[in-house]
């Protein structure tokens, strides 16, 4: 039996990916006996199928009039625009999302023993790289709201590194810029039309890692939350004004802040922030400037430094403080009263400056 992952993950560095791990775990030689079962457990719990059972309900929306990633700014009204996988937009039916997959190549992957109903599982090429891609397919109406990527390839931590550097050029060409997520592990792009989301994963008691990406389409993701019955395990769904979410206004600084602070000299420090897609400036005796740019959303960086060693992290950004705070907790962060965090001996506290931005001094 095969399942797809409906759930999002509320810990926003495993949001969407511990998919990659399962896929490889399931088609893989390895054995189920192999995984965390701690792992199966929260994934599984819900077992939201992608088998479909039922007749789909007729919810008034025109496939031939979807649209595939076309320009924001150039439509008065963006709610026929949708997120896209390989030029096909999200929303539309699993049928005919399935139809226009098989007419690209792919081929429907084939289960043994008895079905119950329609599964979305499929195998083909995607960015160079054989892989499985399954729909998320909406409980109701059959609109496809996301599409999981899971590489077929296994690579060691050198070749994952280098295969992450790749994929993420390809997804940035396609989907615009985005920022690196999860201390390293993962890179995240959103848009006012949906979010990709690409992790790396390394498989249970061995040195095997595997790759993919996710991606959601906004408008579609809400009308899929609004027809579950149990939301317990999902992710809110961002409001769509005009047929567009919110610009981005949130990245990984917690994660930032704890690498940088991990390998707290000049060099390890720089290596880190030029990882993360941050301009690093020239150090003075005192400090190491650095700075990132996403579209509006900027965030600045000074890592105080005595001699060769940094001693505090202090990142300014206009970002989200709730968000910034639940990646504190993320991170493994306690807090009595939401201005200063504690994990061991690394403390951060979180304020506002002036001009609004969030600001976290770490040590």
């Amino acid at each position: 039996m095969f399942y797809t992952i409906t759930m999002r993950i509320k810990n926003r560095e495993t949001k969407l990916y511990y998919f990659a791990v399962v896929l490889f775990l399931l088609f893989s030689p390895m054995t189920a006996q192999d995984a965390d079962a701690q792992l199966f457990k929260r994934l599984f719990k819900k077992k939201a199928k992608t088998e479909q059972q039922q007749t789909a309900v007729n919810d008034g929306i025109d496939d031939e009039l979807q649209l595939a990633m076309k320009d924001v700014t150039t439509l008065p009204d963006n709610s026929n625009n949708r997120n896209a996988f390989l030029e096909i937009p999200l929303g539309i039916k699993a049928s005919n999302f399935e139809r226009q997959l098989l007419a690209k190549g792919f081929a429907e992957r084939k289960h043994d023993g008895p079905q119950t109903g329609k599964s979305y599982i499929y195998d083909g090429e995607v960015f160079g790289q054989q892989a499985t891609v399954t729909l998320a397919v909406s409980e109701k109406t059959q609109r496809v709201y996301a599409v999981d990527i899971a590489e077929a390839a296994n690579y060691d931590k050198a070749g994952v590194d280098r295969r992450f550097q790749q994929l993420k050029a390809e997804l940035r060409k396609v989907y615009g810029a985005g920022y690196v997520d999860n201390q390293g592990e993962a890179y995240t792009i959103q848009t006012q039309l949906g979010t990709v989301s690409m992790h790396y994963e390394r498989a249970s008691g061995v040195s095997v890692y595997n790759i993919g990406f996710a991606l959601d389409d906004a408008k579609a993701y809400l009308m899929a939350y609004n027809e579950m019955d149990d939301k317990e395990y999902e992710e809110a769904p961002r409001a769509i004004t005009n047929g567009l979410a919110p610009a981005c206004n949130h990245t990984d600084i917690v994660g930032l802040g704890v690498r940088l602070l991990q390998n707290a000299t000049l060099k390890g420090v720089q290596t880190v922030a030029k990882s993360y897609d941050y301009t690093v400036g020239k150090a003075t005796a005192k400090a190491v400037p650095a700075s990132f740019a996403m579209g509006a959303y900027k965030a600045t960086v000074t890592m105080t430094r005595r001699r060769q060693q940094i001693t505090a992290v202090t990142i300014a950004a206009n970002d989200d403080a709730a968000a910034v705070g639940k990646d504190l907790q993320t991170y493994g962060f306690t807090t009595a009263g939401n201005k200063t965090w504690r994990q061991g001996r690394m403390t951060a506290t979180v304020g506002t400056d002036k001009q609004g931005r969030v600001v976290v001094t770490m040590k």
